[in-house]
């Protein structure tokens, strides 16, 4: 289960630390996961950071997969690279990072990857029950308390550590078994479902969605069940035959709602349930205790389903991280669940609700407070 990530200088991201570990409340307990929250929801006006944090992740789990030549560095705090390349003073302003806290099998780990703007990677480890498992730095490999070396074997200095040790002739089952988790991460951009491109993920890099939503049409349907509003409906895979007498494979919206029954293309339903239906099919094909990150999840869920989905959630057991505009959700969230973000002179910002406003309790309406700004006063009492 993932407990801690810390991202530091990508994007417009200052620090960025989202903690999984549940606070002091004894309410909206089905929010918690083997005593960690989920989801955790990341909240914000405009250009506050929200995406940022979503980016970050993206281009992470790409360093995991990608091919070499695809792959580049954390991308930097552009106010941060330009001071650097005016006064050469502080070489952390070229450095992002991101560090990952979690435990596999009752193990404490933490794993860090840090990339140079200058194009390779700047420090890397993994450390097992507080222990340097293996390290890179400086072009230097540790690895089992010894020097590694890639004998004479052609390695981009972009590629992970851990992703060459994973493919190795070394048959490590801790190496193994984090690369694994750390590939199961998957990170979903609703707003380009319909663009291409909205997924990065190793699970699904082979995977024609179309047929993703054919095999989990029944399952979606019955949660469509659950949301009481939402149009009752499947995806089928059909045979068309053309005018010249070949066949192609065709995916239709199969509508059976009550007293009406109807057929169209894919293609000719709305964005709200193509949207809908991606997002539940991505969910429902995650493994057990993976993780995934979706940026703008309520550009697919109506106010009137959103609490629907946080059940939908709950019952996959999959830790998620997500950014929403749609303050509904607040009245179903704790507050150790809620971070925001703000962006100041040219830096992103993330504060944890349960820490600025402790006082929060059950019968307290978060959305009303929220937009009440009284917790924009919060942090600007904190930042003094």
């Amino acid at each position: 289960m993932l407990e801690k990530i810390i991202i530091k200088n990508i994007n417009s991201i200052d620090v960025c630390e989202i903690d999984f570990k549940s606070g002091n409340y004894k309410f909206l307990n089905e929010n918690l996961f083997d005593n960690l929250i989920n989801p955790v929801v990341i909240y914000g006006r405009n250009g506050s950071g929200k995406t940022a944090v979503m980016n970050a992740m993206s281009h992470f789990i790409s360093m995991m997969s990608f091919p070499p030549e695809s792959i580049s560095p954390f991308i930097v705090n552009n106010f941060r690279f330009e001071r650097y390349q005016i006064d050469k003073k502080n070489p952390e302003d070229i450095i992002g990072s991101i560090e990952l806290f979690f435990t596999l099998n009752k193990d404490q780990y933490n794993y860090l990857l840090e990339t140079s703007r200058d194009n390779f990677i700047s420090h890397e480890y993994l450390k097992v029950n507080d222990k340097i498992y293996f390290e890179q730095k400086n072009n230097s490999y540790l690895y089992k308390n010894k020097k590694y070396s890639f004998q004479n074997k052609t390695t981009s200095k972009m590629i992970p550590f851990l992703r060459v040790l994973s493919s190795s002739e070394i048959t490590d089952s801790v190496i193994q078994t984090v690369f694994t988790y750390i590939k199961s991460f998957t990170h979903v951009n609703v707003s380009r479902i319909n663009q291409g491109g909205f997924v990065t993920s190793s699970l699904f890099s082979n995977t024609n969605i179309f047929d993703l939503l054919t095999s989990h049409s029944n399952e979606t349907r019955e949660i469509f069940k659950q949301y009481k509003t939402f149009p009752i409906y499947s995806i089928v895979k059909d045979n068309k035959v053309l005018p010249n007498g070949l066949m192609m494979q065709q995916y239709n919206f199969v509508l059976n709602d009550e007293d009406f029954e109807g057929k169209l293309p894919y293609q000719m339903i709305s964005t709200g349930m193509q949207n809908q239906s991606v997002l539940l099919s991505l969910l429902l094909s995650m493994p057990e205790e993976s993780v995934m990150f979706i940026d703008e999840a309520d550009i697919a869920l109506h106010p009137t389903i959103i609490k629907a989905f946080l059940d939908v959630l709950h019952q996959k057991k999959v830790q998620i991280v997500m950014t929403l505009h749609n303050t509904y959700a607040m009245q179903f969230m704790r507050p150790d669940q809620i971070y925001l973000a703000k962006w100041v002179k040219g830096y992103s910002s993330y504060y944890r609700l349960s820490k600025i406003y402790p006082n929060i309790r059950e019968i307290n309406n978060i959305e009303k407070m929220y937009l009440s700004l009284l917790f924009d006063e919060a942090i600007n009492e904190q930042d003094k």
